[in-house]
């Protein structure tokens, strides 16, 4: 049976100076498990998608895949999605509508990847049977 992936939800708010970017990575950092971390981050407080905001979801993204992980955004105005749509990053991130469906998304993945594992050790039984 597969185990529940860890999920860490940070809710991210206006980001004025690239300190407060900083600070705010360095907690995220310290939160996140080292092995596939999952990351929701939190929009809903972002009234805009400025250039300190999409460095910092890149850098979150980034140090998630580092670890095998992924990064997801969640609670994306319309006119921060379509910033995201005109520089591409929308190709990057999953986005979910609320924290609870980008949350479920990395349980259900979990549970697919399960059972896509669990089917191809079925295969390899089957095959050294036959042999």
């Amino acid at each position: 049976m597969a185990m529940r992936r860890s999920v860490t939800v940070e809710r991210l708010t206006e980001i004025t100076s690239e300190a407060q970017g900083r600070s705010f990575l360095t907690m995220v950092l310290d939160r996140m498990s080292d092995r596939r971390p999952g990351l929701v981050l939190d929009c809903s407080a972002l009234s805009q998608l400025d250039k300190p905001v999409l460095q910092l979801l890149l850098s979150c993204l980034e140090e998630a895949m580092k670890r095998n992980g992924d990064a997801r955004l969640a609670a994306v105005s319309p006119s921060a999605q379509a910033m995201l749509k005109v520089i591409g990053a929308d190709r990057l991130f999953q986005i979910f509508p609320s924290d609870a469906d980008a949350i479920n998304s990395f349980h259900q993945s979990s549970v697919a990847l399960a059972s896509i594992e669990y089917s191809q050790n079925e295969n390899d039984q089957i095959s050294e049977n036959a042999a």
